[in-house]
């Protein structure tokens, strides 16, 4: 009975690791955006809703 084979390439290949890395910077960069979003759309509720 033959055992398991055991990959040597146990670690990621590097190109996967850039792809990560893209994915990675776009989602930070689409968080950037909507954040900055979030927070100029609470700026000009603040000037227009103001409670009282």
């Amino acid at each position: 009975m033959a055992g398991k084979k055991v990959h040597k390439n146990a670690q990621p290949s590097p190109r996967r690791t850039e792809l990560e890395e893209e994915g990675a910077a776009q989602l930070r960069r689409l968080g950037d955006k909507l954040n900055f979003q979030q927070k100029l759309l609470n700026l000009i509720t603040k000037f227009f809703c103001s409670g009282t």
